[in-house]
């Protein structure tokens, strides 16, 4: 930044001008056109996207019964559900919905048609497991 100070006469006052210009950084085209700095490296090429994502969701329901930690695909509501118990492997994204509340991941384990939970949920309680897919289209 360069500054410049002018004084001004008028009418026997005296008035002081601080004027500040605002050099624009060389070698960004982008963000300030101009002329590209003639030392700069040639800017690297946009990375590729992949194509639209698609994604997949689905949901596992059942009630706690206020007794166990472990459930299975033989403890599914199937008319709030969609699938089994899916494996990590085959999904992208896994939550767990406790009482509506989104539960951390350290707090239950996930593995094929197996929930195991770190404590037993009180009786009547939802458990919504939900699994996301996400993939190129």
């Amino acid at each position: 930044m360069q500054q410049r100070n002018i004084q001004c006469s008028a009418a026997n006052r005296t008035y002081s001008l601080n004027v500040r210009y605002q050099l624009m950084p060389l070698g960004c085209p982008d963000i300030f056109p101009g002329q590209p700095c003639p030392t700069c490296p040639p800017c690297p090429p946009c990375p590729c996207t992949p194509g639209l994502l698609t994604t997949t969701i689905y949901q596992y329901t059942t009630f706690s019964d206020g007794q166990k930690n472990v459930y299975t695909d033989a403890d599914a509501v199937p008319q709030l559900s969609t699938s089994g118990i899916l494996g990590q492997q085959s999904v992208s994204i896994v939550n767990l919905f406790i009482n509506g509340i989104l539960q951390p991941p350290n707090s239950y384990v996930v593995q094929n048609g197996l929930l195991v939970l770190s404590e037993v949920p009180s009786q009547g309680v939802p458990i919504i497991l939900q699994f996301i897919q996400i993939a190129t289209s």
